[in-house]
């Protein structure tokens, strides 16, 4: 196993004038995994193969948790529903293209983007397709529904609201994205009639989920550095939204605390990441750049405890799931961190190969998606 991962000059895609950079990380020793010591146990309920996964493709495919059923997707073109508890498919729908970005899944609809630019939306009871519409250019993100709307950030710097039951296009936020990025897009996160959503460039942004409309734009980073690629500072992750603050990471800037009213700053911090964060209601924590996990304090962003030990493993995005963090990595182990002081307390080697996308909970278990296919369900300790 090579030791250092670097970043190959193949791993910048051109598209529409614009440049896309892998999502791989930069060089770091990549950290040999220790025994523990008196490891708890972590079980593996169920496993399942769904198809190729990502198959490598950097693509954004990732488990949608809907009541007792998860959703997830190939980049052959499957949409899959299964159910939770047994693993067993309830549905299995062939959409004839590439999937890119995908699936999201509430309100009666299952959704995901083509590599094409084309939106996909199939009834969550049967998998019939409700309708499919089109957007200007491949969509790495995964589409997101609420208020009637159908929410698609594609990676040409756009937001297409869709009219969720006829997929009739109803408005268009752009924002031109800078030379350089990383390769894939936030996903829109609804809230009432708002929408809010991570720009390449390190902008936030609040919209009227209706009209799309703008409420407020704010920058979370600013690029700085020597050339182009140390400048990248894009909004990709998962962000937190609690009370009247939404909690934001970028990757090569910083770490926010934004009011959801007007998207003033209420505090910043050096943080890069593009896994983006979780809570646990109290808290913080999340995977940065280096592979190094942290817990810190909603109130400040200070950090109460940083596990090092996982460091250049390329780490999924974490998931909190009662007294522990759960984050998995390249060669599909799962590690469960305490949320009090961050000690690696249980291992299980979940699938068998890489896993960027993120984790989600039910809050018994958690499924973990693994690049080359596989899906699993795992207990915590």
């Amino acid at each position: 196993m090579k030791k250092l991962l670097a970043l190959p000059a193949a791993a910048i895609l051109l598209t529409s004038g614009c440049s896309w950079f892998s999502r791989e990380e930069p060089a770091v020793d990549i950290s040999e995994l220790t025994e523990l010591a008196s490891p708890l146990a972590s079980r593996i309920n169920w496993s399942t193969d769904v198809g190729e996964g990502a198959d490598e493709e950097g693509v954004e495919l990732v488990v949608s948790l809907d009541g007792s059923v998860v959703y997830v997707a190939n980049f052959g073109g499957s949409i899959l529903a299964i159910n939770s508890l047994s693993g067993s498919t309830i549905w299995s729908k062939d959409t004839g293209v590439d999937l890119a970005g995908g699936p999201g899944a509430g309100n009666g609809l299952v959704l995901a983007g083509s590599t094409e630019g084309e939106i996909i939306a199939l009834s969550q009871s049967n998998g019939a397709e409700n309708w499919r519409s089109s957007v200007s250019t491949e969509v790495t993100s995964v589409p997101a529904t609420g208020n009637g709307i159908v929410a698609v950030h594609t990676n040409d710097g756009k937001i297409v609201g869709f009219d969720s039951a006829t997929g009739e296009q109803r408005w268009l936020f752009h924002r031109s994205p800078p030379v350089l990025s990383l390769r894939g897009s936030g996903m829109p996160v609804f809230e009432g009639n708002a929408l809010y959503c991570g720009m390449d460039g390190g902008r936030l942004v609040k919209l009227n989920a209706s009209t799309g409309i703008p409420a407020w734009e704010t920058p979370i980073a600013y690029a700085s550095g020597r050339n182009e690629l140390e400048q990248i500072v894009d909004i990709d992750g998962n962000m937190v939204l609690a009370g009247n603050s939404l909690y934001v990471a970028t990757y090569q800037g910083d770490m926010a605390a934004v009011n959801k009213t007007d998207g003033k700053v209420r505090w910043r911090r050096s943080f890069s990441s593009h896994q983006g964060l979780a809570s646990d209601g109290v808290n913080l924590y999340a995977s940065d750049s280096s592979g190094h996990v942290f817990g810190m304090s909603r109130e400040d962003g200070s950090v109460l405890w940083k596990q090092e030990l996982l460091a250049g493993r390329q780490l999924s995005p974490v998931v909190v799931v009662g007294s522990y963090v759960a984050v998995a990595d390249l060669e599909g182990y799962l590690h469960w961190l305490s949320t009090a002081d961050g000690r690696i307390v249980s291992r299980v080697r979940a699938v068998s190969s890489k896993v960027t996308a993120p984790l989600v909970t039910n809050g018994s278990s958690v499924f973990v998606y693994g690049e080359e296919g596989e899906l699993a369900s795992i207990s915590p300790p």
